[in-house]
């Protein structure tokens, strides 16, 4: 299915791998950082097999994509066999901790945001955490205050498990676990 962002128009391919088996999606538009609800169509039936051999002439297509020509949307996934959560450490939540379940994964002040923070110097879609292709990365959604890592302001930045980042006054920390059999 394509979704269109409803502010910079740009389109997203999303198939049904994006979705985790869930009815709806969330994600955050990476051109304009708007926040995107895509729910999942319905599978149509199958379409009838030809009665006879098919006459159809098909195209030979040369080569393959390399991992620089897949869309982006194509790569994100969550990493197999993993539980990921980010932890309030320190902060007006301290102790709250919001289980990462889709591949983009929105911090902000109010929803849609994923991880909703009673932080008032968070912006309302502050900053994002990503899973593409193995790799995870922070990235600040053009917020008033700024994301930081070790007290360095980011606009994106790779992390990996107990990476510590500051959004506000808040200070959160992901954790990646080996999931659970």
């Amino acid at each position: 299915m394509v979704v269109t962002c409803p502010s910079c128009q740009k389109k997203f391919r999303l198939e049904e791998k994006h979705f985790g088996g869930k009815p709806r999606m969330r994600f955050q538009c990476p051109s304009c950082g708007q926040a995107i609800e895509a729910v999942r169509e319905e599978a149509p039936a199958p379409p009838e097999p030809p009665s006879g051999p098919s006459t159809q002439k098909l195209k030979k297509v040369e080569g393959t994509w390399s991992g620089s020509q897949v869309p982006d949307q194509e790569l994100l996934a969550m990493p197999g066999g993993k539980r990921v959560s980010i932890a309030v450490i320190q902060g007006p939540d301290t102790g709250k901790i919001f289980s990462v379940d889709r591949p983009v994964f929105v911090i902000g002040r109010v929803p849609p945001a994923d991880a909703v923070l009673s932080d008032s110097e968070v912006s309302r879609s502050h900053a994002q955490v990503e899973f593409r292709a193995g790799a995870i990365t922070l990235r600040d959604l053009k917020s008033t205050n700024g994301t930081y890592v070790n007290e360095q302001r980011i606009t994106s930045l790779p992390i990996e498990n107990q990476t510590e980042f500051r959004v506000g006054v808040t200070t959160l920390m992901l954790i990646v676990t080996d999931d659970l059999p």
